[in-house]
């Protein structure tokens, strides 16, 4: 009977400690989640389509994808699918060549989110052809995999940019020396510009959000 009278203590702090942890958990559990940390997840997609194409339907196409990933509205990492205009001065009578590429040196602030596309490089500082002959599928994102499964464009020359960087803002122009892409991630349509070879469309193209991915 002693040793049974000595017990009771224990087990009723233990009854306690119990009740506590659950009363606790139950608190923890109905917390609404706009108190808790809350992360926002989107991938949004933008084309970019010239018209003029629309004239020409033999003509293999020369659109332009961006996809990106955001989270709470901060750019993590993203993908550019286009052509080799992108790195070139002019195109001297020949087709362009196709590359899917990874956002690289990404910095985002109030207005502007500026990338950078880089052209693979050997240890000594060679270029190497990365580009395809036609139009790469959107859900290949690696060139190693494009160039498995598409033919090599010939046309590569040093000429080439190493990078371009892009800046994605409302229109504004960033450094002239790399190739940079303005746009705003909350708009439906959104104006990119080439900032290291402006040149080419020194309004910028025309981005479109894409709602529809079946095309994708």
């Amino acid at each position: 009977m002693e040793s049974y009278k000595s017990n009771r203590p224990e087990s009723k702090s233990l009854f306690t400690a119990v009740m506590t942890l659950s009363v606790a958990w139950y608190f923890i559990s109905i917390i609404p989640l706009s108190a808790q940390e809350r992360v926002d997840i989107d991938t949004l997609w933008y084309r970019y389509h010239n018209p003029e194409q629309d004239y020409y339907p033999d003509l293999l196409p020369e659109d332009c994808y961006m996809e990106l990933y955001l989270e709470n509205g901060i750019l993590k990492k993203g993908y550019f699918w286009g052509t080799t205009d992108e790195f070139e001065q002019a195109r001297e009578g020949y087709e362009c060549g196709y590359f899917v590429m990874p956002m690289t040196d990404i910095k985002q602030d109030k207005d502007s989110i500026s990338f950078r596309l880089d052209i693979v490089t050997t240890s000594s500082g060679e270029k190497v052809n990365t580009f395809v002959k036609a139009p790469i599928d959107r859900h290949i994102r690696s060139w190693q995999e494009a160039m498995s499964r598409y033919q090599t464009w010939e046309p590569f020359t040093d000429r080439m940019e190493d990078e371009i960087q892009m800046s994605i803002s409302f229109a504004r122009w960033l450094e002239n020396d790399t190739v940079r892409y303005n746009m705003s991630v909350r708009k439906d349509t959104v104006r990119v510009k080439n900032l290291t070879c402006p040149y080419i469309d020194r309004e910028g193209k025309a981005f479109v959000l894409l709602k529809d991915r079946t095309g994708l």
